[in-house]
């Protein structure tokens, strides 16, 4: 006799625990230093399109270089991941950079250079698969960064339940997540409260009078392109070298279009991007953990896969019309 299908309750129960938080938290990170890359490069006035390729590019690099440094450099597996992540922001910044001299030294389309990167990043790493590793799909397992702040305390009552949330939520993760709130709190000051971020502004909204007063509008936009790129880079890296080990083929599947929406719904600002991103992660999340009731309540798991991405498309058709971007965002600057 079949047993009946789970009660809200119970359901409830399953899904609302601490590590469901937790798995939003680390769901967001590569989403949120995309989305806050994004946010920084089109206040400058460049689209970022690329975003999904930057990733792409930067994780499968991470990985080659953790899994090459130990035999060529000696050095222990958590060193090794670290090179890892140094070489995930340098090919970040390097691919960022073809974006950048295509879209401001070229003045091409920003859209279609942005979405040239992508198909490039998506042939190019399986490719590099085949040369490096002599197989397709995927690489060998690298190491990954150990989980920071981890305690083995015990603690009963109301105490205990408290500390069980709050180290099950926001206690063990790995560094990256811990750097990305970082980032977003140190970006979001640094865009209102500095002469930089003042500056940063106004090339998206007015070049001409930035040129005017004396701002290198040319200079500024390249910089922002650039670390785009590295904090993309920081997002591949996190995606290999602190969730999963390795790197395969479009692994990133749809998740730098996921930061653009969230840079879309966070209104241009890396505090409301890394929120959005939360938004994301949590949405991911609880698909993740609502396929154990899918077979129960006779719903295909398919369905609660789409859950992400009918989120983002929500977000775009909602927030689109409403969310004003930089004025001057995709937009060539031509000096007079």
């Amino acid at each position: 006799m079949a047993s009946p299908p789970p009660g809200i309750a119970e359901i409830l129960n399953t899904v609302l625990q601490p590590d469901l938080i937790a798995s939003s938290l680390r769901i967001a990170t590569p989403l949120a230093l995309a989305a806050i890359g994004g946010t920084i490069c089109e206040r400058s006035g460049v689209v970022n399109i690329a975003l999904e390729g930057l990733m792409l590019i930067a994780a499968f690099f991470g990985t080659a270089a953790a899994l090459a440094a130990p035999t060529a450099l000696g050095v222990s597996p958590v060193a090794a991941a670290w090179i890892g992540v140094l070489a995930a922001v340098i090919a970040g910044v390097v691919m960022s950079g073809l974006h950048a001299f295509t879209s401001i030294t070229l003045k091409a389309d920003q859209v279609v250079s942005g979405t040239a990167i992508n198909i490039l990043a998506l042939g190019l790493t399986g490719f590099l698969i085949q040369v490096f590793y002599d197989r397709q799909g995927t690489t060998d397992g690298a190491a990954t960064l150990p989980p920071l702040f981890v305690f083995d305390v015990k603690a009963s009552g109301a105490l205990g339940t408290v500390w069980e949330w709050v180290n099950g939520m926001f206690l063990g993760h790995t560094p990256l997540v811990y750097v990305t709130i970082v980032i977003a709190i140190v970006a979001q000051w640094a865009m209102y409260r500095t002469r930089w971020g003042l500056r940063l502004r106004a090339l998206g909204e007015h070049p001409r009078a930035a040129d005017t007063v004396g701002i290198n509008v040319v200079k500024g936009r390249y910089v922002a392109v650039l670390m785009s790129g590295a904090l993309a880079g920081l997002a591949g890296a996190n995606l290999t070298l602190e969730q999963v080990g390795s790197f395969s083929e479009n692994m990133t599947s749809g998740r730098g279009f996921i930061a653009l929406a969230a840079n879309i719904f966070g209104r241009w600002t890396p505090v409301g991007s890394y929120l959005a991103s939360l938004l994301f992660g949590f949405a991911e999340a609880l698909e993740i953990r609502l396929q154990t009731f899918a077979a129960a309540i006779n719903i295909p798991p398919q369905f609660f896969l789409m859950l992400p991405y009918v989120l983002t498309v929500v977000v775009l058709a909602g927030f689109m019309g409403r969310a004003v971007g930089p004025a001057a965002v995709g937009k060539p600057y031509e000096k007079e």
